[in-house]
């Protein structure tokens, strides 16, 4: 009960009577898409009605529960400014509604499609690429996964474009298995590939998403976000991950993956990052 664990209960729990994902795709066409692509780029997914009752569920979390969430999930441009939040982490751990958003039958069972395994939520975020933001750098989600049986969706609450930083894609790239990495400075996204040579950036595709529209990518797809160019257009998105039920308990996976985090955001609270 909401009472007990501390979590607001919004009355918006309509999210878990949404259409199911079966209902808005054709499972066998993206299916096949995906493993040769290893990304899928579904247009329309939510209606514009879905989308706006995400953003308002994003406007009463930002007000009600922000105050009172760790500060190592939560990422501002800068420090202080409670309008420049670029990154929300965890949401589904401290609210009802984003709980019952990653568990929703219009996402929830899409990844064991995709993957042919199956998953659980593992994780439901919000980004927001502020104008003159700088590009995300090359990466794959498996490097902060520590594993590669997973997904993670990227949800249009706006237009993303070349203007405003939208993402881009090296198709096929989810074979190649986990790529050299290397530590970065930029808060959010602490990895990028060591190396991001003509190989991958000749077969680069923009993967530009309009409001409602779903991207989903294997752990290893390579990929990255482009500069917010305007001089005045966010580009916010919810982003949600799927993880195979085997990775629940593997002990050995969750010691390694709260190591990294704990020395990460020992690190990020020494600089004044967080």
């Amino acid at each position: 009960m909401a009472e007990e664990t501390g979590k607001s209960r919004t009355g918006e729990g309509a999210v878990s009577v949404w259409p199911k994902y079966s209902d808005r795709i054709d499972q066998n066409r993206e299916k096949n898409w995906f493993e040769k692509h290893g990304y899928v780029k579904l247009v329309d997914f939510l209606s514009v009605q879905e989308v706006q009752a995400i953003d308002r569920e994003l406007k009463r979390y930002r007000k009600e529960i922000i105050p009172t969430i760790p500060s190592t999930v939560v990422f501002y441009e800068e420090k202080g400014n409670e309008n420049s939040i670029i990154r929300l982490e965890q949401m589904m751990n401290f609210d009802e509604f984003f709980k019952d958003l990653g568990e929703s039958p219009a996402f929830n069972g899409l990844a064991d499609v995709l993957l042919g395994m199956e998953c659980e939520p593992n994780n439901v975020q919000f980004f927001s690429k502020p104008p003159g933001a700088k590009e995300t750098p090359p990466h794959q989600d498996g490097k902060y996964f520590m594993h590669g049986k997973g997904i993670t969706f990227w949800l249009a609450l706006d237009d993303a474009d070349e203007e405003n930083g939208c993402m881009y894609y090296v198709p096929g790239s989810h074979k190649k298995g986990l790529i050299e990495h290397e530590k970065t400075d930029m808060i959010g996204f602490s990895q990028q590939l060591a190396e991001y040579g003509d190989e991958l950036k000749s077969t680069e595709v923009c993967a530009d998403a309009k409001k409602g529209t779903l991207l989903g990518h294997h752990p290893y797809m390579v990929h990255r976000a482009g500069q917010n160019k305007s001089e005045v257009r966010w580009r916010p998105a919810i982003g949600l991950t799927y993880w195979a039920k085997s990775c629940r308990d593997d002990e050995e996976l969750h010691k390694r993956r709260a190591e990294y985090k704990k020395q990460l955001f020992q690190q990020l609270e020494t600089e004044g990052k967080i």
